[in-house]
């Protein structure tokens, strides 16, 4: 558990990293845009991330689950990664700009060129990330990470101050990336011992098995999630696509702490799975523990501080922002019990392509009737029907596949313990706050007083995942800060 939490507290931190360009850029964007021009880059963002979801076809993901399986023929996974991934992308973005080009530009129009060739780039020799995590070094993707942040911060944040040009700012993405696959391809090439490792029988075929599922799945899961952001850019326009972009602004925060712990969880589920049929579940429950110590929260102080949060960070023209920030933390709890990782384990994925597929149906239909009636807010709601249809099919799945009843499957008892603990927490920070939130000082103020409430409680009542996640932390800044001296 030691070195699973270690990983888990590293990676989080290179994950936020690597949604740095979210993050951070939008607060200085949308000081340098319009609201118009903002809602085109993130138009393009949006085109291109769904098409780089179908072209990566979590691909690269295999290796958190091939490469602890093989761990003597680490690099020979590695290469079969990166030529089924070129195979992959290739055909898919081939296909994308044929038919987009057929049709008339009906899927993404003056976007076509750019987003065909930015997501060749991004997602082609881009296996890092997952191949150090499944071999125990993930500092190094905190680094790249790092790297990665900082370099396309200064790209999309200096081109725009400098043109206000949309255009120019995606082109110089594009550029970006290219620079980043030429410059990895020769560090693969340096690195790669394919030659001198031992072969892996059928090992192509095992990937397609692994990858088909969970990339349908991923897939899925972006229709599903970003449904209603291609409703909103094609009925009601560019600027209520940034507004719908400012009110989930915490998202990539959001994945960037529930993922990084799933993928680094991954791996020793594997090799757990190997002793016992149990021990997977154990730590499964105890890492759905850390993630309500974590989002629970986020949640609270989202709801509360929204109003002053975007009118201070983005500015008054995102007024329509609020009540989508608002809608949206109900997201955030169905995000807190990611049923994934233990269906991966066992190679068992097909249940993440149904529920992502039932979860997408549940969005469109919430999205049929909701958008019309209620707009932007409607598009959120739409986004919480698809979070929480996802997790009881998931939920019903994994109980399912390890032959556990539901009462035994989640950590009840201890999930309702944290959950207390936000709530209680949440009172006096409202009492005391309530004719001061306006600014960024009773913001800051009430979210350290309640963090300090919410942590206090935890340790009182004796939250062992809270307690077992402090001390990780604790001992991961203080090597980091003075090097295990």
């Amino acid at each position: 558990m030691a070195g699973f939490a270690r990983q888990a507290v590293i990676l989080s931190l290179s994950r936020m990293a690597n949604y740095g360009l979210m993050i951070i850029s939008p607060v200085i964007l949308v000081r340098v845009l319009t609201v118009g021009d903002f809602g085109r880059y993130r138009e393009f963002l949006l085109y291109a991330s769904l098409l780089q979801s179908i072209a990566s076809f979590s691909i690269s993901d295999s290796l958190l689950y091939f490469i602890p399986a093989h761990p003597a023929s680490s690099w020979r996974i590695v290469r079969e990664t990166v030529i089924l991934t070129a195979a992959v992308s290739t055909s898919i973005v081939a296909g994308f700009y044929i038919i987009d080009l057929v049709t008339g530009g009906a899927l993404v129009g003056r976007y076509r060129l750019p987003v065909a060739l930015y997501v060749l780039l991004f997602v082609n020799v881009d296996f890092w990330e997952s191949f150090w995590v499944a071999t125990h070094r993930t500092a190094r993707v905190f680094i790249y990470s790092a790297a990665r942040l900082l370099v396309r911060m200064l790209v999309v944040v200096g081109v725009a101050v400098l043109t206000n040009d949309v255009a120019t700012i995606i082109w110089s993405l594009i550029v970006l990336e290219g620079v980043r696959l030429i410059a990895f391809a020769g560090v693969w090439s340096v690195m790669d011992r394919a030659a001198q490792e031992p072969p892996i029988e059928n090992i192509r075929r095992d990937q397609l098995q692994f990858c088909v599922p969970v990339g349908l799945a991923a897939l899925l899961y972006m229709i599903s999630r970003n449904l209603g952001n291609i409703v909103v850019v094609k009925w009601l326009g560019a600027a209520a696509l940034a507004q719908m972009t400012i009110g989930t602004y915490g998202e990539p925060v959001i994945l960037a702490l529930r993922n990084s712990i799933s993928t680094a969880m991954l791996p020793e589920l594997v090799r757990r799975g190997a002793r016992s049929d149990e021990a997977p579940l154990q730590l499964w429950r105890r890492t759905t523990v850390v993630n309500c110590v974590l989002l629970f929260p986020s949640v609270v102080l989202l709801a509360w501080f929204a109003e002053p949060l975007v009118f201070k960070v983005f500015g008054l023209s995102y007024r329509a922002a609020v009540p989508v920030l608002q809608v949206y933390t109900l997201v955030i709890l169905a995000a807190c019990f990611d049923f994934s990782p233990p269906l991966r384990a066992i190679n068992k994925t097909r249940p993440l392509v149904t529920s992502n597929l039932v979860a997408a149906i549940a969005s469109g239909i919430a999205l049929i009737f909701l958008v019309p009636v209620a707009g932007l807010v409607g598009a959120t709601l739409a986004l919480v029907v698809a979070g929480f249809v996802e997790d009881i099919y998931r939920a019903w799945a994994v109980g399912k596949l390890y032959g556990v009843t539901l009462r035994k499957l989640l950590p009840w008892m201890r999930t309702a313990q944290v959950a207390l603990c936000a709530v209680v927490a949440a009172l006096p920070v409202v009492a005391v706050t309530w004719g001061g939130r306006g600014g960024m000082a009773g913001v800051i103020f009430g979210s350290l007083f309640y963090l300090a409430l919410f942590a206090a409680l935890l340790m009182a009542i004796g939250v062992e995942e809270a307690i077992t996640l402090a001390r990780r932390v604790r001992a991961t800044l203080t090597v980091a800060a003075f090097g295990g001296r």
